[in-house]
This record gives C-alpha cells, structure tokens and sequence, in this order.
C-alpha cells in the first residue's frame, strides 16, 4: 500500500484497533508509520469518541494532548449537508450508515482525506462515492 504524501483521517475503530495489545504488528507499524511521517489527521467526532471512552482523567488528558498533535479539520455548513445528503441517498439504495460515520465520511470527501479504518461502513460508503480508504481488516 502506497501511503506516501497523503493524510489520513484515522477513524475511531482504527485507533482501538492499534492500541489493543494483541493488534498484529502490521497494523501497528502502519500507524506508527502515518504518525511519524506527519500524515495522521482527526477531526471533532473522532476526538469526541474516542475521550468520551476514556477510564481515567490522566488517560483522557493524555489521549486528547497526543490527539491535538494531528493535523485538524473543521466540519462547517457544506460538510453537515454532504453528510445529510449522503444519508439520505444510501437509505433509499436500502444502506443506514451511522450520522458520525456520514460525518467522518462527508469531511473525508470535502478535504480529499484517506479514512484509515476498522468499520465496514465506509467501506459500504464507498460503493457509493469517491471516498478514499483503507480498510485494517484487509490487511
């Protein structure tokens, strides 16, 4: 997988598939890899699930420093419509996608943004879209 000069919106179900202590190694290195070469993006959503299953105040303080070290994109009025409207269209071909992975997929779309993740929605998405992924379960 080529993963040179792009930015990758990493999902919530990729981060708890690389922090759990039996993660395969492969997995672990592709993380490690999009975090040293600065090429690891979040956005609010993601933040927000992922603090909010937080067991500690130092492991939340924790989570959200290491997490504010990303590159961070705003969701704004043209990203909530996107997401409503790709809901909208993906209902009526018979496909209900969670409201935060349409919004993770809408900001994905509007930044041009790899999603790396572990959640077979955006790969459903996909079928439907331009959307860029990669998808942790394939590898």
């Amino acid at each position: 997988m080529n993963r040179e000069d792009k930015l990758f919106l990493i999902d919530t179900s990729a981060w708890i598939l690389g922090l759990k202590r039996n993660s395969s190694p492969q997995i672990k290195n592709i993380l490690t890899e999009i975090l040293d070469k600065d090429q690891s993006a979040t956005t609010g959503i993601i933040i927000l699930e992922l603090l909010q299953g937080t067991k500690t105040k130092k492991e939340y303080e924790e989570i959200f420093s290491d997490l504010s070290a990303l590159h961070y994109f705003e969701e704004n009025k043209e990203i909530w419509k996107k997401a409503s409207l790709l809901g909208f269209e993906l209902r009526r071909k018979g496909e209900t996608i969670p409201s935060t992975d349409l919004l993770i997929a809408s900001i994905s779309l509007y930044y041009d943004l790899n999603i790396l993740h572990a959640d077979n929605h955006f790969e459903i998405i996909k079928l439907y879209s331009n959307l860029k992924t990669t998808d942790l379960n394939k590898i």
